[in-house]
């Protein structure tokens, strides 16, 4: 189990979170507490996040910048593409 240092920040208090739990600026985590702790859900975090790439996906779809499978091929078969 990790462990969050509690830090002083103005007149408030915060924590310094992993750099792999992938969070960015801005991020609202839920929490429930639990007894004498609290745990804490990214998961409308990581939902808005798989959004955002769903949405870029389309972008690139509509903008004609996606490749065809006999385009990778071509490009990268001779890295094992299509093998």
């Amino acid at each position: 189990m990790g462990e969050l240092k509690i830090r002083k920040i103005g007149n408030s208090l915060g924590a310094i979170f992993p750099k792999d739990w992938e969070l960015k600026e801005g991020d609202i985590l839920t929490y429930e507490k639990k007894g004498n702790g609290y745990l804490l859900d990214t998961t409308e975090t990581a939902r808005e996040h798989d959004r955002q790439l769903i949405e870029e996906s389309f972008a690139e779809y509509e903008a004609a910048k996606m490749v065809s499978e006999d385009q990778l091929k071509e490009r990268f078969g001779k890295y094992g593409w299509g093998k």
